[in-house]
């Protein structure tokens, strides 16, 4: 079973960081105009530019005993987990993740949490329901 991150549920989370950089970027706006705008658009062009490509590339494999993530594009990253390893997984949403059908899902395991942003809510609540089985954890 594969799931993967739709490309506007990635636009999602990278629109947060740039929330977060234009939120950073007011008290300096006053002063020094030029110089913010500069570091502003920079950072509005490595969250829509380099963050949403990153986190669009995600996908999750279920296999027989284990799950792999996968993310990135030009340097990929693979985590590989036991599901015998995995506590529990958790599917957060806000509102406008709500509108779009996206959602994060959090995994928990031994030694590490685990976040997929931008993931669809039917996928999240499937990959959920597998990896519970019932509420009990495979």
């Amino acid at each position: 079973m594969e799931f993967s991150v739709p490309r506007h549920g990635a636009a999602i989370v990278s629109g947060w960081c740039a929330a977060l950089g234009a939120m950073l970027c007011l008290p300096f706006w006053k002063n020094f105009f030029t110089p913010t705008l500069a570091v502003f658009l920079l950072w509005l062009a490595a969250c829509f530019g380099v963050l949403a490509p990153r986190l669009a590339s995600s996908c999750v494999r279920v296999g027989g005993n284990h799950l792999t993530l996968r993310r990135g594009l030009l340097f990929p990253v693979t985590r590989r987990i036991p599901l015998r390893f995995l506590a529990g997984c958790h599917i957060v949403q806000t509102p406008l993740q709500r509108m779009t059908g996206t959602c994060l899902f959090f995994l928990y395991s031994s030694g590490c949490t685990t976040l997929v942003p931008g993931m669809r809510k039917a996928d999240a609540e499937c990959l959920s329901a597998k990896l519970t089985h019932g509420g009990k954890l495979l």
